[in-house]
């Protein structure tokens, strides 16, 4: 008999949580990953345009759009130190040294090393996790029952036991390789909407090249917690089994879905309420009830965002997040910093909607062509300004502030919001605002004398980046959190009629 295999990564307990055994398949697959660039885009620029003989500062300075200061700091400071160009730049010809061209080259080039990792398929589903990993964590059970159930050891301590409930999985999984890419896509939008908040995260894998290594997959159980959540719109929530998450649905829907065929799953998640169950309804009734008195409350003041599956979830959780913290005298830092984080996630799932149902024309964008990378990588001094303006002076809608503000977002981020909305709550908004142009029905024309949200956005992005990471020693207050959680459903809110 072949001994089953437990994967634990480094997902902790939540309060009141249950131990669940997921069943999975694992795939060991071949990826691309960058190697590590050392020029950070100053550098690069001049460390190329030193190569290419310009060694004179005042042509540097209007080539680059940069400080003269600005430039002599960086060669002196940087540069040299590191041994890329000779201390007389500035009169020798051959001023970009060995080192220097090898590492212009490497940031120039987008050759890739071949790493191996592993690809998550639910084995309940067959759908690809949003999940990769570069290495497996096994954990062994400290004993197996007569019928197989194992238990695992808590500590050395205390000697106590955890019991997990495990789902068994279904047979003749499909496999896809194609929905194996959109998984990829949903796991680098988690990496980076996290990345926000100064998280430690492995390195994200490229999805041009990503090959099975092995015909079949290997079946194991991944470890989750299953555990209440009386602040939101659900009343149990499954953690993620990897932490990039506190929660995900990925795990709870088919979950849901299983609970009016199996009691004992039914009555395992009912137990952890904390509330009596009437006797005249299964489980699987009452936590269906549970779910059904939050959808109702929404379907009754929010059916607009039934059209929009993405808006609805996050319009759900939001609303009974705020709720609670207003029926409460003191809240959690994690509370008011969760409803911070889902007045965000609102707010992008709206502009994800625009940029897919009013979809900008990239030729107005300055030209770059991926497959063979040349093109304008950047936003020349001044260009987005001009853009900006352009859009300002041609449609209205846009204040002065909002366009300086605006003007700072990176252009390649830009381009991802466009082409594939997997960024920033700042560069979709900017994608949205490119959608006006020359299309008389777009919804942001309507904001008229509600110019202002657009400004509050742009504070809401900042005040979740800098007040919600784990680095920072700001943090957003009670009154902050409602205020923008208020001003992120009336953003969603203003476009019903065109959902």
């Amino acid at each position: 008999m072949v001994a089953e295999r437990y994967l634990r990564f480094d997902v902790k307990r939540p309060f009141n949580g249950r131990p669940l055994l997921w069943p999975v398949k694992v795939w060991k697959i071949l990826y691309p990953t960058q190697r590590i660039i050392k020029l950070n885009l100053f550098q690069q620029a001049i460390l190329g345009l030193i190569r290419a003989r310009c060694n004179d500062i005042n042509e540097l300075s209007e080539l680059l759009g940069l400080d003269q200061q600005l430039i002599s700091f960086i060669i002196e400071k940087q540069l040299i130190p590191n041994g890329w160009i000779v201390d007389d730049w500035l009169t020798k010809g051959g001023s970009v040294t060995f080192s220097g061209q090898r590492v212009l080259e490497d940031a120039l080039d987008a050759s890739e090393e071949i790493r191996i990792g592993y690809a998550f398929q639910d084995g309940i589903t067959g759908d690809w996790m949003p999940r990769f990993t570069e290495e497996l964590i096994e954990i062994e059970a400290s004993r197996v029952d007569h019928r197989g159930i194992p238990s695992f050891q808590r500590d050395l301590d205390s000697g106590k036991e955890d019991r997990p409930f495990r789902v068994h999985a279904q047979s003749d999984l499909p496999t896809n390789l194609n929905s194996l890419f959109d998984a990829f896509k949903k796991f680098r939008t988690d990496q980076n909407y996290y990345r926000q908040l100064n998280v430690d995260l492995p390195p994200q894998l490229n999805t041009d090249s990503l090959k099975f290594i092995e015909e079949t997959g290997q079946s194991m159980w991944l470890w989750t917690w299953v555990f209440p959540e009386n602040t939101g719109a659900n009343r149990w929530l499954v953690s993620d089994p990897f932490s990039l998450q506190s929660a995900v649905s990925w795990i709870r829907k088919p979950l849901q879905e299983l609970l009016p065929n199996n009691n004992a799953l039914a009555l395992y998640i009912s137990d952890l309420l904390g509330e009596s169950r009437p006797e005249e309804m299964t489980a699987s009734e009452w936590l269906s009830s549970l779910e059904n008195q939050n959808d109702l409350l929404l379907m009754t003041n929010y059916s607009w965002a039934t059209k929009v599956p993405l808006i609805q979830e996050y319009l759900k959780n939001i609303l009974f997040k705020k709720k609670y913290l207003e029926s409460i005298p003191f809240s959690l830092q994690s509370d008011i910093d969760s409803l911070l984080s889902l007045s965000q996630q609102l707010v992008e799932s709206n502009l994800k909607w625009m940029l897919q149902t009013f979809p900008v024309d990239r030729t107005i964008l300055p030209k770059w062509d991926y497959r063979q990378r040349i093109g304008q990588k950047d936003w020349k001094h001044g260009q987005s300004l001009d853009y900006l303006n352009t859009i300002k002076q041609n449609i209205g809608v846009l204040s002065d502030d909002f366009v300086s503000r605006m003007s700072r977002i990176e252009l390649e981020q830009i381009r991802i919001a466009i082409r594939s909305q997997n960024c920033s709550l700042k560069a979709l908004l900017f994608g949205a605002v490119l959608g006006m142009v020359d299309r008389a029905e777009h919804p942001l024309l309507s904001l008229k004398d509600r110019t202002y949200l657009l400004d509050s956005l742009f504070d809401l992005a900042d005040a979740r980046n800098k007040k919600s990471s784990h680095a920072s020693s700001l943090k957003a207050t009670k009154d902050e959190a409602l205020d923008f959680a208020e001003i992120s459903i009336e953003w969603v809110k203003l476009f019903k009629e065109w959902y």
